[in-house]
């Protein structure tokens, strides 16, 4: 019988909320594991654990969160350590259509057909525990054509089509993967690099949730292009949203800062730039923009696939077992 101890901290999601459903299913897995002890934490307290599970990521400096919050103060004892493990959205959740705006009950169903990320040891994916040890990375192709089906994806060839060069932003800079980075500087900065080497049009598409700071990232950026030809905006501010994956079939390539919605432009066949070597899908870039007219485009995409299958997981997943005997080896 080994003596590691872990906390799952469920309080750092709303108790009694669809995300409940999360820790619920992880500490249930935990029972199937005996020679592991487990505690179910539901208050605003830290206790004597070796390890512990949190519920997604908070930055220090938040501007939405204090650095005093309950996630934060967890982070900051267990992640010097690496000895933690959190949930963070599926990066092809865009497959998916999301849960705004529908009820409690129909996001509670919704999560039984949901993948989600689960690193260890640190948030971003080049700092974390690798997933690609043989044992772990073991039927992850088989996992993929799963998911794959589920979600209905049909991987295209890259084939160089497409009319219009998609920049997709970050929520803002309170999410830890846009790292501080405001969405309209980093547009401005990608249509004015983009502008030295194409002239295809470009659409510049704002994060789907509607932070703080987005009617301002909005008009900035509306009066910034008010003088320019072939550049339009996809925004909740101005009700121009349509759903994300047809827009990128009809790209001829898509660009962003580290935004899962830029995602699906790994299945479709599209190039992809990338400025983040936090992000988790980094592996895909497609090198620099400066080359966008010819694009450097090698098919590595079912490592990539598998390294998804291998990282990401479901409710069921979590509740058997199954997760966590696969990667309580690596620890």
């Amino acid at each position: 019988m080994t003596n590691k101890h872990i906390a799952v901290y469920a309080n750092t999601c709303a108790i009694g909320s669809y995300k409940a459903l999360w820790p619920k299913a992880f500490y249930d897995g935990l029972q199937h594991h005996k020679d592991w002890r487990s505690t179910f934490v539901e208050k605003q307290e830290l206790i004597d654990a070796e390890y512990a599970w949190c519920f997604a990521y908070q930055v220090r400096g938040d501007v939405k969160l204090s650095d005093k919050s309950h996630r934060r103060q967890i982070i900051d004892k267990y992640e010097p350590t690496g000895k933690i493990f959190f949930l963070d959205s599926d990066v092809l959740i865009s497959y998916d259509g999301f849960e705004l705006n529908k009820s409690t009950i129909q996001r509670m169903t919704l999560q039984n057909l949901r993948w989600t990320r689960q690193p260890y040891s640190s948030i971003y994916a080049n700092q974390g525990a690798k997933y690609f040890e043989k044992e772990f990375m073991q039927g992850a192709m088989g996992r993929w054509e799963e998911i794959k089906k589920h979600k209905n994806i049909d991987v295209q060839p890259y084939n160089g089509k497409g009319e219009y060069i998609l920049i997709t932003c970050n929520r803002g800079t309170e999410g830890y993967s846009a790292e501080k980075k405001n969405a309209t500087e980093y547009a401005i900065e990608t249509i004015e690099e983009i502008r030295q080497y194409s002239q295809r049009p470009i659409i510049v598409r704002f994060h789907r949730a509607l932070s703080g700071t987005q009617q301002t990232d909005f008009q900035v950026l509306s009066k910034y292009i008010s003088d320019k030809q072939g550049i339009t905006i996809q925004s909740k501010a101005n009700e121009n949203y349509p759903d994300i994956i047809p827009v990128i079939q009809n790209a001829y390539a898509v660009c962003t800062w580290s935004s899962s919605s830029a995602t699906p432009a790994i299945c479709e066949g599209k190039p992809l730039y990338i400025k983040s070597k936090n992000c988790f899908f980094y592996d895909m870039n497609s090198g620099d923009i400066k080359d966008i007219e010819n694009p450097n485009v090698k098919d590595k995409r079912d490592k990539w696939f598998a390294n998804y299958a291998a990282t990401h997981y479901n409710l069921r997943d979590l509740n058997t077992g199954y997760y966590f005997g696969k990667v309580k080896n690596l620890i």
